[in-house]
Formats: structure tokens, sequence, C-alpha cells
């Protein structure tokens, strides 16, 4: 098989751009491993094409390169509507992707996660979103008071997250979110303080928990994302948090996912699903080849889908392709 990896990131930012490259090794390892070839497609080489009722996507302004199937690496977290439509119309050509348009959408939407998530009954850590400061104050004091966590909206590897442990502290962190860009909608979510910095990464794939690890957070810090010096180890799961993780990615309708949990006084929760987890951190935390799971499940969707690259280079699409594409059959708020 052709595995096609779709980078939606410039890379531009030196952090995110070391993760992405990691990750693609390890995908490319897995596929050659297996007997399989796969190849690094940027989404900013892509043209979409409209005519004539019909839709095409060209590569570098050449014909698309020939793969079965495709797993984006979708590591973008601002404007992520205008980005992404590259997923969608792959996925109207009849081309498998793993994680489709909606589901990331979904994902990379952390008000969206919320509502899906608490609409399903999953369990989330209390969070008030809000547009106007005014209500703060309120706002803190129904999510049990400091200290309290401040979101934005978007933001990966721990950025966009801020603790507030008094009053004084407050106008400090008020201070750094309203330089950002999309300090408009703020998550005021409450602080785990029995969680003692650490959380539960949880990857799943095709339903099935692959790998766990427990982050740590650095000394003096209280993100335990791996990208911000915090440390992971292998941990093992309850029934209840291996069936909370499969629960939250088939909610969001996600493929795969990395979903991150707090265990607290009242049990687990949810605190976020990823679409596009990291991939070297867990790897080297716990030994397990999740590259190769992804690679795997790959060809499972390509065995799946009964296309072609043939149909997908001459953008034919059935009502059955589309049916499967437009992904909304199942009951998703």
């Amino acid at each position: 098989m052709n595995i096609g990896i779709l980078r939606y990131s410039s890379g531009r930012d030196k952090l995110n751009s070391r993760r992405i490259l990691d990750a693609e090794k390890l995908l490319i390892k897995a596929a050659k491993v297996r007997g399989h070839e796969a190849r690094v497609l940027r989404a900013d080489k892509c043209e979409l094409s409209y005519a004539n009722g019909k839709m095409k996507v060209l590569y570098a302004g050449k014909r698309f390169p020939a793969v079965d199937v495709i797993i984006p690496r979708a590591s973008i977290t601002t404007n992520v509507d205008l980005y992404l439509p590259l997923n969608k119309h792959l996925l109207l050509m009849g081309m498998p992707l793993l994680n489709g348009y909606m589901p990331i959408m979904r994902a990379k939407n952390k008000i969206r996660m919320l509502q899906i998530l608490s609409h399903k009954g999953i369990s989330v850590p209390q969070t008030v979103v809000l547009q106007h400061l005014d209500y703060l104050d309120a706002a803190i004091k129904r999510v049990g008071g400091f200290p309290v966590i401040l979101k934005t909206i978007s933001g990966s590897l721990g950025r966009g997250v801020v603790i507030v442990e008094s009053r004084r502290s407050l106008l400090s962190a008020l201070d750094m979110i309203l330089t950002q860009e999309n300090w408009r909608i703020l998550l005021v979510q409450e602080f785990v303080e029995e969680a003692e910095g650490k959380d539960i990464r949880v990857f799943v794939v095709d339903g099935q928990v692959i790998s766990t690890m427990e982050r740590t957070a650095a000394v003096g810090d209280f993100r335990s994302n791996l990208h911000v010096g915090g440390i992971g180890m292998p941990v093992e799961l309850s029934p209840e948090e291996i069936q909370l993780s499969i629960d939250a990615t088939l909610a969001l309708g996600l493929d795969f996912s990395g979903v991150d949990l707090l265990r607290t006084k009242n049990g687990p929760v949810v605190m976020e699903v990823n679409a596009n987890p990291g991939l070297d951190g867990i790897t080297e935390a716990t030994g397990i080849d999740v590259a190769g799971a992804l690679v795997d499940f790959a060809v499972k969707k390509i065995q799946q889908s009964g296309n072609s690259i043939q149909d997908f280079r001459g953008g034919i699409s059935s009502p059955l392709k589309e049916a499967f594409v437009l992904d909304e059959p199942f009951a998703v708020i």
C-alpha cells in the first residue's frame, strides 16, 4: 500500500516542527517495516479545483501523488476552518483518511468538544465559557474558586493555558491573555488539586486503547505536557478509564485520538480529546509502537472503503462514498 502523511503545518514553529518530524519518521518507519510505502505530503502544496460539476486536487501544480490512504497530521490550532477543507475535499473525492473533517473540527474547537462530551454524559472538569471579563469573578466562584485554570479557545502543547492562584495573580494572567488573538472567548476551568500535576494520555485507535502513559509536570509548572518539560511513564488504567477514553473518542467520531484524563476524587474526567496526538513521547515512554497501530488501521481503512486511486484521480464520487464521507450519519449534536 502507498500511504500519504498529510502535513497541515508549515513547521515554522521550532517546537511544533520537531514534533511533526518525529511523528512522520515514526509513521514512515512503521510503514516500511510492514512492507508499505509512505511519503509526506504538504497541505500548502495542494490546489483545490472546482469546474463543470467536478472536484480535483493538484499537488505542486501536477497530478496528485498515487497514494491509497492518507493519515492527516493536522497541527493547526488557528483558522482551522480555513485550512481543513482540504481534508473534506479529499474525502468527497473518495480518498480514505484517518480522522474525517468534522471529527477533527469538533476536537479542535474546545467548546464544541465540551458540548458533545457533556451531551453524551462524559465527565469533564467544571468549566465556564465567557466572552465578557465582567463575568470572570462569578465564573471563578462557580468552578470552585482559586486556584483556577484559564484557557484560550485554541492552543496546544500546553500553550494558551495558565493557572491563577489568587485575585492578585489574575491581573498578571489577564495581561498575558489579552495579548493573544483568541482571548475574546475564555475558558475558566476548575483546578483539580488531587491530580498533583499529573494527567494520563490515552492513545485510542479504531475503538481500542493502544497505549497509555502518566504525565507529570516539571517542578514549578502545572502543565504535564511533555513538550514543556513533563515526564511520561507507563500507567495502567482502570476499566472505567478505558471505557471513558473509548467513549470520548467515539463521541467525536474520531478514528484515532489522544485522550487526556484527570483522576479526581469523584472519578476520572476527560480534560481534552486530541485529533492530532503526538507519537514520539508516548512511544518513548511506553515502548509501544503506536505509529504501527495507525499504519495497520490505515490499511484496514483502505480495505473498508473499496475505493481506488483511479477513482480518486478521476474525481469519481458515488452516493455510497458520499454518504460515508459526509460523516454526520450518527447522532452527534
